[in-house]
């Protein structure tokens, strides 16, 4: 039941992080496609950023086609051969020019009522925003604007609570009182309880969410990550309460022994600390001031800085919450692991220090962390409870020498090289495309934001693992020439690629090779007879 519910935070806790991503993006004045392309097909009627619009508060965007200067104007920014200007405004009292058309753009959900002196002209709906073209007034005059919801309590009462009640009730007329059991039956309602209160409530309920609370942080929480985490624990609670009602082929007991998302205490842990770090990022995005942001998006030395700042946090993080997961027991003192230690640190002259991953019999594996740099009191080989089970001890160091060569050869520090490289490029690339891509329009937009992409996954897939399958070969080489047995080594590569096909299990979907951060068996074969004439 606890792993159940566990299950269950963790997804309504990912389809929250997707939520936020997405406001992020489309509500950025700064980013927005769909803010600033529709300022710029108009570019003398100034727009009012309100109810919600954007996540920032209330701000006026203007543009301008000359190339002032941004002295004076901290929220000034250019993309192409537009000048945007933003200026902070309190919507109850909006100064309207003589003869001046103004949009006013909320969020949907969030309606306006705005002052007897002007009336509303237009007003266009999407999916993503209500805009309301004002009717210029006869003389200048101030403008009150106030915020209301767009739907009405009860049926904004009625969609939140059947976006978590409808997936339930279904999977209920399904599997108990139809008993229907075909793979669409079982599946769907789980795909609707992940999507539906998603959707509707993104829709309909966020805007009163807002209005309500006056917080991002706060109606998200209540309107997205309660009603998925809902919606996806009756399910699981209705599914629960089949399979103990009825005789099933497939018991519980049964099912618990496949170890399906099991998970140790110590994972669990660090599972749940990675994602509340995760969301709690992006809770932070949105308090950050929109100077800042300004700043950031105009200026590439500090769009840079912040994407590398940004890649070496996820780095740190990864690397302690592995050593933290993998609650690690030092087996060098014991025997034999003794012997095998020493004879390691004879043939390599350094010092090597033997760790065992606990609860780990049903993987096969050994590694070394090669960033940070290796400590200087020796390296620390990490072995699975599964390759001491498999291997002999000849075998075992075999694998060692060749873990030991990722750190002779300084793998880490040019993989953390490699990594810095990519990472200026990538943020290059992404900085100058934006800029591009936002100044010329849909066609471009999409255009070079595919060709973008490609780029990204060149630089943050295929090169690296095209570096990394250059390192395996050179920690093979180095081992053969350690270990002094080059049918020894092929032996064990064989031995230790047909188990981890074992364990991966038919179902296991082959990747392409150059997804791939090792080489070919074949390949690795091929390189090591080659150099050694086996």
């Amino acid at each position: 039941m606890k792993r159940t519910a566990f299950i269950c935070l963790l997804v309504a806790a990912f389809l929250t992080a997707a939520v936020m991503l997405i406001e992020l993006v489309v509500r950025s004045p700064m980013s927005s496609p769909l803010i600033l392309f529709d300022s710029k097909s108009e570019a003398k009627v100034p727009k009012l950023l309100t109810g919600y619009s954007i996540y920032h508060g209330h701000y006026l965007l203007e543009m301008q086609r000359d190339t002032q200067s941004d002295e004076g104007r901290p929220l000034a920014f250019r993309i192409g051969s537009e000048d945007y200007q933003l200026k902070q405004i309190h919507p109850e009292n909006v100064s309207l020019p003589a003869g001046q058309e103004m949009k006013v753009m909320t969020r949907r959900g969030i309606d306006v009522d705005i002052s007897n002196k002007t009336s509303i002209q237009s007003n266009e709906r999407s999916f993503f925003f209500n805009e309301y073209t004002i009717s210029p007034a006869e003389s200048e005059t101030s403008i009150s604007i106030q915020l209301r919801s767009e739907f009405g309590l009860a049926l904004t009462l009625l969609i939140y609570f059947g976006s978590f009640l409808l997936p339930s009730m279904l999977a209920l007329a399904f599997n108990h009182v139809f008993s229907w059991r075909p793979l669409f039956t079982l599946f769907f309602p789980f795909i609707l309880a992940g999507l539906l209160p998603l959707l509707l409530n993104y829709h309909f309920t966020m805007g009163y969410g807002l209005l309500l609370t006056g917080s991002y942080i706060w109606s998200i929480v209540l309107c997205i990550f309660l009603p998925a985490f809902l919606a996806i624990a009756l399910t699981a609670a209705i599914y629960q309460y089949t399979l103990n009602s009825e005789e099933d082929e497939v018991s519980l007991p049964e099912m618990e022994e496949t170890g399906f998302l099991y998970w140790t205490r110590r994972e669990t842990i660090g599972i749940s600390l990675l994602m509340g770090g995760g969301i709690a990022y992006f809770f932070a995005l949105f308090s950050i001031p929109l100077s800042v942001y300004v700043n950031i998006t105009e200026k590439w030395y500090l769009f840079i800085a912040w994407y590398l700042s940004v890649t070496f946090m996820i780095m740190i993080v990864y690397t302690a919450g592995h050593r933290f997961i993998g609650n690690y027991e030092n087996i060098g003192l014991q025997e034999p692991f003794a012997s095998l230690k020493k004879a390691v640190e004879q043939a390599c002259g350094t010092n090597v220090n033997l760790f065992k991953k606990k609860e780990s019999r049903d993987e096969t594996n050994a590694w070394v962390y090669t960033v940070p740099f290796a400590s200087k009191k020796g390296i620390n080989i990490y072995m699975t409870e599964g390759l001491m089970k498999n291997f002999t001890l000849a075998e075992l160091q075999a694998i060692l020498f060749h873990e030991i060569g990722h750190i002779k050869l300084k793998h880490g520090r040019l993989i953390l090289a490699t990594t810095i490289c990519a990472m200026v490029a990538i943020s290059s690339l992404m900085f100058f495309a934006r800029k591009i891509m936002l100044g010329y329009g849909w066609g471009y937009y999409t255009f070079l934001l595919s060709i973008s992409m490609v780029g990204v996954v060149m630089l943050m897939k295929w090169l690296p693992n095209k570096i990394s399958k250059l390192f395996e070969h050179q920690a093979d080489e180095y081992a053969v020439r350690q270990l002094g047995d080059a049918e020894l080594y092929i032996r064990t590569l064989v031995k230790l690629h047909d188990i981890s096909e074992e364990e991966e299990g038919e179902w296991t979907p082959k990747r392409k090779e150059w997804k791939e951060i090792h080489p070919s068996l074949q390949k690795r074969i091929h390189y090591i007879k080659g150099l050694h004439g086996v």
